[in-house]
């Protein structure tokens, strides 16, 4: 590793390689179906968030692990493209660890934008505590100008777990994407300052919140309802994105929705990445909380128009904060 960095936005997450089929409609169980076309695509929770963060104006930091063969060798590269510090990125020896070849996704997508993935975690799953840690080492400068501090759950959770223990000492606001939704995850919201997931997220840790609290079986009628239960004793915010209907945010005190703009939807894949990338980017700026979120469902609402992940992610010109696309 080369000296310590200082980058407004610290990613720790996922960087895999997407295999992206495209399809009439999204196959049902036991079905077969014709692709109408196959791409190779840069994507991973981790690498799509930084590059929306970048891409935001952010200084941006990637931590994670990838394969020491060609699609590590080609995320890499698109990193630095994006000016995406990539000191605490580990290389794994293939030879020596035959699984830690660098992520696969294998996506599939409809005509409709809508999605099915695959994730193969490879050398996403040998990150650990200690090299996370790295990202927060004190820099030669002696200050340190980082903000956000963002994970996802692509990861191990003990990586995970230590970045977040290493940002909160170093004083950084911390925001968590738990996704995949990973039950055995619902002791990091107690840790982190604001959560961001979807619906299906939601459902997934608003019912283990429930048994927690020995209230298994109960059912919410509004997603608000549920994110009411992971504040309690956990995060400071909330945030669930819902697609076309925008986004809530909900406090403690509070729950406001912000709507998303209308738009022809071409692929939604990393929509929920973009979201969470701008979001960072914004609050790193010193953007008020509701202003930033209204960047971020712009932001998700223009990469949905656009195919791929990584490369549907836009920049800062192309979003007018008053949340309006033209």
């Amino acid at each position: 590793m080369g000296p310590a960095v200082s980058a407004e936005v610290i990613v720790c997450g996922s960087l895999n390689m997407d295999l992206v089929a495209r399809v009439a409609q999204l196959p049902r169980p036991g079905e077969t179906v014709v692709g109408a076309s196959l791409a190779r695509l840069p994507g991973g929770k981790g690498l799509n968030q930084a590059v929306a963060a970048a891409r935001m104006g952010a200084t941006v930091a990637m931590v994670g692990a990838r394969g020491d063969d060609a699609d590590g060798a080609t995320l890499a590269a698109l990193l630095l493209a994006e000016c995406i510090d990539t000191r605490d990125l580990r290389v794994r020896d293939t030879r020596r660890m035959p699984d830690a070849h660098t992520g696969l996704a294998q996506v599939i997508v409809a005509a409709d934008g809508e999605n099915s993935i695959v994730v193969h975690g490879g050398a996403n799953l040998t990150l650990t505590a200690e090299e996370v840690h790295a990202a927060f080492a004190v820099p030669a400068s002696g200050a340190s100008s980082t903000k956000i501090a963002l994970a996802q759950l692509e990861t191990p959770l003990v990586a995970v777990a230590g970045f977040f223990e290493a940002a909160r000492e170093a004083g950084v606001r911390t925001m968590l994407n738990p996704a995949p939704a990973l039950v055995d995850a619902l002791p990091l919201l107690a840790d982190v300052d604001l959560v961001v997931l979807n619906e299906i997220e939601l459902e997934v840790f608003s019912a283990a919140a429930a048994r927690e609290a020995g209230a298994d079986g109960i059912r919410f009628a509004r997603p608000v309802d549920a994110a009411m239960v992971l504040l309690q004793g956990r995060c400071q915010a909330v945030i669930v994105t819902l697609g076309a209907e925008g986004a809530w945010l909900v406090t403690g005190e509070d729950a406001v929705h912000f709507p998303a703009p209308v738009v022809t939807v071409v692929d939604t894949t990393g929509a929920g990445d973009c979201f969470c990338g701008v979001l960072a980017a914004a609050l790193a700026q010193g953007l008020d909380l509701e202003v930033a979120i209204a960047r971020a469902v712009a932001a998700a609402s223009l990469a949905v128009t656009r195919p791929g992940a990584a490369p549907s992610m836009p920049r800062g010109l192309q979003i007018r904060s008053d949340e309006q696309i033209g």
